[in-house]
Order: C-alpha cells, then structure tokens, then sequence
C-alpha cells in the first residue's frame, strides 16, 4: 500500500513539472519573441509660466540609449518631439511650447530610446498658461501724489514712486532728453525714485510697469496702456537784471528815498520800496523784461516792522503783455489774490520765532498753476498789516517756468 501511495505522488510531481515547462514561455507569444524594454524617466519636471505659451524643464535620464522626448497636452491633439540632447541629469532640458490658450493645462511627457521603446510617460500638471485677461488687471506703480518730483541742481529731476507689487519686476519710464531725443529708463522694483539726469522740460513722460504671474516665469507683462507722470515744471528765478520799474498813471510814487528797483536788487536789507501817504488801494507796475509763465512770488517785509504797518496783508497781481499806457486796468488780466498769513496768529506788534523766522525766508505766494506768459506785472495793494496810508516792502522775487 505504502509503495502505491509513493508511486502516485512521484507520477502527480512530473506531471506538474512537466505543465510548468509547457507554459512558462507562453506570454512570448504575446510579445511576438520581443523583449518589453522602458526607457528611464525624465526628473524634476517642472515649468516656467508664459504669455500665452509654457516652458517646460526637466532632468533628462541617464540613460544613454534614450534619443528623443516627446510632450503631449490637450489628451494628445497637441504634441512636440525634443532631441534627447544631454544623458546627465545634472542638466536642463527645456521646450518651449507656444500658441496655447490662457488655461490649465496637464503634459505628458515619454522618452523613446533608438529602438523605439518608450517609457511609461510622466505628467506634469497644473500647468498655467497666462494671457490677455491676467494683463487686464494689471496697473502701472503709483507715483508719490505728495511728492511726485523735485528739480535737482543742474536741472536734473528726482522722480518719486510708491512701493509695488511683490511681482513687480520694474517701470520702464519714457521721456526726451535735452537732445530731443527719446530715451527710457527703468525704475527697479526695489528703489522708491529714480534720476532722470537729461530731460527736457517741457515734455511728458510716461512709464508702464511689468510684472510676472508666478515667481520664475518666463514672460514679463506689462500693463496694457502706459500712464503720464504729472506735468514737470522746472521753476527758476525771473532775472532780476531784467527788470525795470514801469510807471503808469495812477500807479504810486516812491518815498523817502525808498524807489521801487530797490525791491529787486537782492538785498533784503532796507531801503526797500516805500509809497507816500495814498488812499488805498495802492498800485504799483514793473517790467520783467521778458514774456514769462509765472508760478510765484516771494515778498520780503520791512524787517523792523514784521506784520506791521505799511507791510502788505493783502493784494492782488495782475499781468499782461500789452499794458494801456493810459493806466486803465482793461489791458490786465488778475493773476491771483493773495493774504499774509502770521503762523502764530499773534495780535499785530507780537511776533513769535516762527513768525520772525518766515519773514527771514521770505513770504511766499503761488499761482494755482503757471500764468500764461506775460511781461509785466502790476500789485494791487489792498490792505496793510497797520492799516496806514502807505505800503513799504524791502524785496521782491518772481518764479517762472524755466526753459
């Protein structure tokens, strides 16, 4: 019984063997006698944000057989073959791929080596395409609205900028220079102002400012339309060597050996311009030599009498080109209204510091903005601080657009 039990177990086991040996070749049937090789794998697949396109980098395989990759979006109906051009993966290998919609979009990404054979394939998702409604939103820097310039020495001008976007990747700013011609600068995202050492006054300038939507991208976007700084004005002083007194009928004589181009020799010491006792108001005319636009003026009182007596409180200018000889006021157009203001506000006779301190500097008084361009100039004294019958100032200044 024993030796039957032994015989049937030895006849089961070569009968199994014997199965073994007849289908452990069958999947070659399949694989009509050829072997499946995969080629390696890209690595590090990553991208570069675009203007209505994407690139796409990554880390080739070692693999030395491997001779071309090829890129697949949009499930296959769109694909682009890239020479394997490198086997060390300490390199880069980038495609470009334009002419995409602004979307999200998913890549796919096979090596083929020279035979043919091709890896499993790699994605690449959440790919962003970017285009015209991202750069819809886009707005140029501000400019410093409390400060937008100042006129350096030497007519060079200092333009002054709010912070930016995190993304901002600088402004292209426009403008002429001397020579007329057009030149751009940029202003770095992150510098606050920027020296324009040669523009030509009398010029606009303009700036559009770019940016980037990912960190890294590979397009810059500009905002859609660029922006006008705001008018720059160079402001000199008026040539005092120009100037000469103007003496129409009903205008005010001098006094006291006090005579009107003393107001305009560059002393702010006495003897200034100094009336006789008249009935207000007082008026007064002078030639500034040439026709200019005018921005402001500055008055420097009777030092020895500060908001006091015949130091003016409140007065008007007019301008003109073309002056009535006959003193008629038709021919004159007023240029603005202005009051002396105390900073202290102290009763007249008591001046603080601060009062004393802006007298020093000179009174100043601006136009709301720059006059047409007149040649002469007439005051209109409507009030003084002591209310008295005469004016006196010791100097005057006038500000114009320079050239």
């Amino acid at each position: 019984m024993k030796t039957s039990l032994n015989l049937l177990v030895a006849v089961t086991l070569v009968a199994t063997l014997g199965g073994c040996e007849r289908y452990a070749d069958d999947y070659k049937d399949y694989l009509d006698g050829k072997e499946i090789v995969y080629p390696g794998l890209a690595r590090n697949v990553r991208y570069q944000a675009g203007n209505l396109r994407t690139i796409l980098v990554w880390n080739p395989s070692p693999d030395p057989n491997i001779d071309h990759y090829t890129v697949r979006w949009n499930n296959g109906a769109g694909s682009v073959t890239v020479a394997a051009s490198t086997h060390n993966p300490a390199d880069s290998i980038t495609v470009s791929i334009p002419d995409l919609d602004e979307y999200v979009y998913s890549f796919t990404i096979t090596a083929f080596d020279r035979e043919g054979n091709a890896s499993i394939g790699q994605e690449a998702n959440n790919v962003r395409v970017y285009g015209p409604t991202y750069q819809s939103v886009l707005l140029n820097r501000g400019y410093d609205g409390s400060r937008p310039y100042e006129v350096l020495e030497g007519g060079a001008v200092r333009l002054f900028f709010n912070a930016p976007d995190t993304l901002n990747t600088g402004t292209l700013i426009h403008y002429r220079n001397t020579a007329d011609e057009a030149k751009t600068a940029v202003l770095a995202p992150g510098a606050s102002d920027i020296v324009i050492p040669d523009f030509r006054f009398g010029t606009e300038i303009t700036y559009r400012s770019g940016y980037v939507p990912e960190p890294n991208a590979a397009d810059t976007f500009y905002a859609l339309s660029a922006q006008s700084f705001p008018p720059i004005q160079y402001i000199v002083l008026a040539d005092r060597s120009l100037f000469q007194p103007l003496y129409l009928p009903g205008d005010a004589p001098d006094a006291w050996g006090w005579v009107l181009p003393y107001s305009w020799d560059g002393n702010a010491g006495e003897p200034g311009f100094h009336t006789p006792d008249l009935a207000f108001p007082i008026s007064f005319s002078m030639d500034l030599g040439v026709a200019a636009s005018l921005t402001s003026l500055k008055v420097w009182q009777r030092y020895s009498g500060l908001y006091n007596y015949g130091n003016p409180k409140v007065f008007e200018v007019w301008g003109s080109s073309d002056p009535a000889p006959d003193g008629s006021w038709d021919s004159w157009i007023k240029l603005g209204t202005f009051a002396n203001v105390k900073p202290s506000g102290l009763p007249v006779g008591q001046n603080s510091a601060a009062d004393e301190a802006m007298a020093a500097a000179g009174d100043a008084y601006m136009f709301e903005e720059p006059t047409s361009p007149v040649r002469y100039l007439r005051f209109r004294i409507v009030e003084t601080w002591g209310s008295t019958s005469y004016f006196h100032i010791v100097q005057l200044a006038v500000y114009r657009l320079g050239e």
